[in-house]
Order: structure tokens, then sequence, then C-alpha cells
């Protein structure tokens, strides 16, 4: 279908096309509509209950963009690293220039890209399969109404987790565009390593698809890594000039000023031929039940301050019967037909980018699995799935079992959320570093140390009107030296205690300073 319609129109004497849009069909709009409300279901708290889902990982975010604002500061990476594009803070920044300095000013981009994602991954599904937009959104869900320990992720402000699904979607409209598709992989590289499994998986269902024997195919990938490569080239020159950590600080800042996130990346790899078994056993054992939120548990230890559970017992059995049914019947449907896999070309992208995360994940970390947020992308590996199999199946009663099974998760997804819907439209108790703050204040006290997951939540929050250095892992150079300064009016916030002084609530103590 064209984009456009031409229409005459008679301007001095001459007739010219006017470009017309064509409507949105009725049932595609329904489907935007129902994605609408459900990542604002799924997302509203964690962006607009400052305390629900934010950490210091955010909170340094947030005094990048603050910094950014006011003119102190130019953040090209995250502080204290020279990985992390700092695109989160400069999402930010025109955030708190319209509406201020608040964790939901910071989290506002970052709901509108769950909004482009849910979106794209409905838009696509249903005009390059050919379905209908009401079985799009269905295999859509697993992104649209993700569980509440992944959603925080896909809502942090903490360098990039939602992003490389909106790179990895563009990466996909592009591929016949060499520079965009370029520009797209060079910042998302650098903002995210993961960004590149949308490029491998794109080359490989090119070169499935005959490319590697046409030349023009050739020139427009090597143009494409071209470009990239001079995104990249362009971030070290810019680095020079970049506040490494904080106001006032260039790239002697940082320890390791030579590194790249390149190098950065590759010194968190960890490849063991023996562990690679284990891993993809804990892959399926414990991280998918995580991710998907099928394993009971409670929801603190994502990150979030809530004391509902997400997950149902047994219910990770009923997500594993339908991917299953759903590669058993694309397989068979394989079978019947020769060129099985040429309509469902964005189908197998979106399963590749999900197989190569998950894959890599398992095996280039010892068999380390806990960090969830570094396969994200599984997520559309299972709508790549899900999709597939609802468009290729030509028997009612099995598509129906498939679309009863996306529902029940849905279902054991939305429940874990009504919970903390219920318990912060009652009575919300108070996170302990909210309570460290109005301590502070009371006591007017404007200077403290304390561990890295206080200092930076504590000094944003305040908008730097109490400024806490952290002492283990400190980002902010210019923190510490307001700290020196003023060390005859600073205390440690410590969970330890020290001597006789009492703590101001269970686990916390104002101590003398360091």
């Amino acid at each position: 279908m064209p984009a456009f319609a031409d229409s005459p129109r008679r301007i001095e004497g001459r007739r010219w096309p006017i470009p017309r849009m064509h409507a949105v069909p009725r049932q595609l709009a329904i489907a935007w509509a129902v994605v609408v409300a459900l990542v604002l279901f799924r997302s509203a708290l964690m962006v607009f209950r400052r305390q629900l889902a934010f950490d210091s990982d955010q909170a340094v975010t947030g005094l990048m963009a603050k910094h950014l604002i006011e003119g102190r500061a130019f953040p090209l990476f995250m502080y204290g690293q020279n990985s992390l594009l700092a695109v989160e803070a400069w999402m930010a920044a025109p955030m708190f220039l319209l509406f201020g300095v608040s964790v939901a000013a910071l989290k506002l981009p970052l709901l509108f890209i769950n909004l482009a994602v849910g979106f794209l991954l409905v838009t696509l599904i249903h005009r390059e399969l050919g379905v209908g937009a009401g079985l799009a959104l269905v295999a859509s869900l697993f992104f649209v109404l993700a569980p509440p320990g992944t959603t925080a992720a896909l809502l942090a402000a903490s360098g990039g987790n939602v992003e490389p699904f909106l790179y990895i979607l563009l990466l996909w409209l592009t591929r016949r565009r060499p520079v965009w598709f370029g520009l797209i992989l060079g910042v998302g590289f650098l903002q995210r390593e993961f960004t590149v499994y949308g490029a491998l998986a794109v080359v490989a269902i090119e070169l499935a698809n005959g490319a590697w024997r046409r030349r023009a195919d050739w020139q427009r990938g090597f143009a494409a890594l071209g470009v990239a490569a001079a995104v990249w080239l362009t971030a070290q020159f810019l680095r020079q000039f970049a506040s490494a950590a904080g106001p006032g600080t260039g790239p002697e800042a940082l320890q390791l000023r030579m590194n790249n996130n390149v190098l950065e990346a590759l010194q968190r790899f960890c490849f063991d031929p023996g562990a690679v078994a284990g891993g993809l056993a804990r892959l399926v054992t414990f991280h998918w039940p995580r991710l998907f939120g099928t394993a009971r548990l409670p929801v603190a230890p994502f990150g979030l301050e809530s004391t509902a559970t997400q997950g149902l017992a047994w219910s990770g059995l009923a997500l594993g019967a339908l991917m299953l049914l759903c590669i058993a019947r694309i397989a068979v449907h394989a079978q019947a037909r020769g060129t099985w896999w040429k309509q469902y070309e964005f189908c197998g992208y979106l399963v590749l980018v999900g197989a190569l995360s998950a894959t890599i994940f398992a095996a280039s970390r010892c068999g380390d699995v806990r960090v969830m947020r570094y396969d994200l992308l599984s997520l559309l590996g299972a709508v790549g799935l899900a999709a597939w199999a609802l468009a290729v199946e030509s028997r009612p009663w099995i598509r129906r079992a498939e679309i009863a099974l996306i529902v029940f998760w849905t279902v054991v997804s939305a429940a874990a959320h009504v919970q903390i819907w219920a318990e912060y439209t009652g009575h919300p108790y108070v996170a302990d570093k909210i309570l460290i703050i109005r301590h502070l204040e009371a006591r007017n006290i404007k200077y403290a140390t304390a561990d890295y997951w206080i200092a930076y939540y504590v000094t944003f929050l305040t908008n730097e009107r109490i400024v806490v250095a952290a002492y283990d892992f400190p980002r902010i150079a210019t923190d510490e030296d307001q700290i020196d300064a003023h060390r005859a009016q600073a205390i440690d916030i410590s969970r330890k205690p020290c001597g006789d002084v009492k703590p101001i609530f269970e686990g916390v103590y104002f101590c003398p300073p360091r």
C-alpha cells in the first residue's frame, strides 16, 4: 500500500499532487490504544512514584542531565567509565528544563521508548506478516505487559536497557539504507553493545537470501559499517572534551582513561567451555523464569520498593509448553513449504536476536546468569516465535490454544502489577532512603559520606541540596571535593554501629565523618 495518494490541486495554473496520508486501519488503531493502556498500566507507578523503582545508578544519570542543563559538565559516557553513551542524560535534559529535576522527568523519555517499541512490534508484525492487528498485539504482549521485575529494568535510567529494543527494530527498518543503518548501529553500540545482535541477525538473513552473491549488497554493507565506525571514532575523539567524572573533570579523571566500550566489554567477557552447559541450563531454570515473571518471587530483589510478589507456581510449564508448541507448528509448516521462512523474515529476525542474546549471555560469563539486564532481548525472541506460530497456524483450535497460553501468561504478569497498584494507591510504606533524607533535612545536614547505593540516591533526590559522596565506588569527583572542604560539618551514613551512636532507625546510623 503506498504511503501517499495523489490528489490534484491547481496552483497558479498548474496541477500539483497533494500528499494525503491513508487513514490508519481501525483494527490497528485499537491495537495501538491497547498498547498505550497496557504500557501505562505496567509503567506509570514506576515513573511517577519516585521511590518505587529508583536507585543510585539511575541517580547518576539524573545528576549528569542536571549538570548538563546547568552548563557545568559535558557528559559523553556515564560518569566514571568509558562505556554506556550518555543518551539517557541527554534525553532527560530537556525534560528537566520543561518539568524540573525529578525521577518522573528522568524516566519520561524511557516511557516514550517503551511505547514506541510496543507500537513498532504490533505494526511490523501486522504489516510484514499480513496478520490481523489483534494477533500482532497478542504476540507482542511479552514486551507490552512485561512482569514488574522486567518492567523495572525497561524503565531504569541506568545506561541503556530498553534502548537496544528500539535500535534493533530500527535496524530492521533501515536495512536497505546504509547511512541510517550505520548511524543507528554506531550510536546503539556505543550506548549498549547488545545492539550488535541486531546487525548480526540482519547479516544472517541477508546472507540466507543470497546477498553474498550481489555486489550491491556488499557495497551497502561496507558503507553501513563505515558509517558505524565513523560514529565510534567520533565518540573517541569527543572523549577528550567530555566530563568523565563530573563537573570540572576530563578523561584524566579515569584510572583506565585509555579504555573504550569495546575493551570494557572484553574485560567483562568470561568464557569457560566447561561452564557453558551449566550456563545454558541456568538460562532455562533461573534466568528466563525471572525475566518472564513465571517464578514466584518477591519483587524487592529486582530493585522495587514493594512487598508484592510476581509469578505463579508451575506457570513456567505453561510458558514452556507454549514455546515448544510454537516451535513444533513452525517446523510442521516448514516441512510443507519450500520457501517457508521468507514471508516471515521479521519473525526470524526477532528470534535470531533473542537467541544470540540468550546464548551469548549464558556462554560469555562463565555460566553466571544472575544479572538479568544482560539478556532482556530474549523478550524479542518470544515475541517473534509467538507471532510466527500464530501467522502460520492453519488449525483454529491450535491457534486458540496458543492464544490461551499467552493470555494465561499475561494474566499472571498483570496480577503482580495489580498488587503493586493496590499497595501504592493504599498506604505504601516509606523507603529507608527516603527516611534518611528526612532525617538529614530535619538535622540540617548538607554534607555526608555513604556507600554508593545511598550516596547518589540522596544527592539526586535532594537536588544536590545535600551532597553525599560515595566512599566505596565514587563516580563524581566534585562531591568528594565538597566533603573535604566541609569535613567539620559532614557525617557518615553507616549501615553498621559506630561507638555509642544510636540508630536513626533500624540498621542506619549517623556517625562521625570518616
